[in-house]
């Protein structure tokens, strides 16, 4: 009987315990694409290995009416390319925070992840000259994504300023396995390099004549500023 007892009084703490883990609040959202409703897709470029070459990119994209979100990490934003990442900003397209190093931040402990994305916004600070509001982070790699939005982990990324966690749900080079993939919402994932820079220039033509709207990532998610941290 009294082994009875305690088991049912074991039961009862995991069954609280979980209820009590079920009702802690969400400290971030994950996003792999926007609404399957609107027919908006959303381009970005990572990591920005071979930054000179951003005017490049602005120039297809703007041909096309294409409003591309930028990942670059924090050592790839260089003073010197300041005046385009400036310009990317004043032509309306965005740029969010990809970490500082491209360190995997999946097991990383909370002062690293907040040293990666805080150190990544003080390079874009240097690069322009002023404080600039990213409304979303990038885990490099996608590393971090199946920790959950309501632990430690999520917790140090929503410490860090960041509440809006953009994935993708199209990752690849080959422009006719994107154009064969892609759909309402769709996030596709390229990279700030020559290779990518060709893709991009094979695609938005096509992509422009299905009648696709090619917004940024907040205007895809219908993110506002407000609802990050202010500078």
């Amino acid at each position: 009987m009294f082994r009875k007892f305690l088991a049912l009084c074991l039961i009862g703490c995991l069954l609280c315990g979980s209820a009590l883990a079920s009702e802690r609040p969400s400290y971030i959202t994950q996003y792999t694409n926007g609404s399957r409703e609107e027919k908006r897709i959303a381009v970005t470029i990572d990591d920005w290995y071979e930054p000179e070459m951003l005017p490049d990119f602005l120039d297809v994209a703007n041909e096309f009416g294409c409003k591309l979100t930028l990942y670059p990490i924090g050592i790839n934003v260089r003073p010197k390319e300041g005046p385009a990442w400036q310009r990317a900003i004043d032509e309306g397209h965005e740029i969010g925070n990809h970490s500082n190093t491209h360190k995997n931040l999946e097991k990383a402990g909370r002062d690293t992840i907040l040293a990666q994305l805080n150190n990544m916004e003080k390079r874009l600070e240097e690069a322009l000259g002023h404080p600039h509001i990213m409304n979303t982070v990038r885990y490099p790699f996608g590393a971090g994504r199946f920790n959950g939005t309501r632990g430690a982990f999520a917790k140090a990324v929503f410490d860090a300023g960041y509440s809006h966690v953009a994935l993708w749900d199209i990752d690849s080079t080959d422009a006719r396995e994107i154009l064969k993939k892609v759909e309402n919402g769709s996030i596709i994932l390229l990279h700030g390099r020559k290779k990518d820079l060709r893709t991009l220039k094979a695609i938005l033509p096509e992509l422009q004549s299905r009648g696709y709207e090619m917004v940024t990532i907040s205007d895809l998610l219908h993110i506002r500023p407000e609802e990050n941290k202010d500078m």
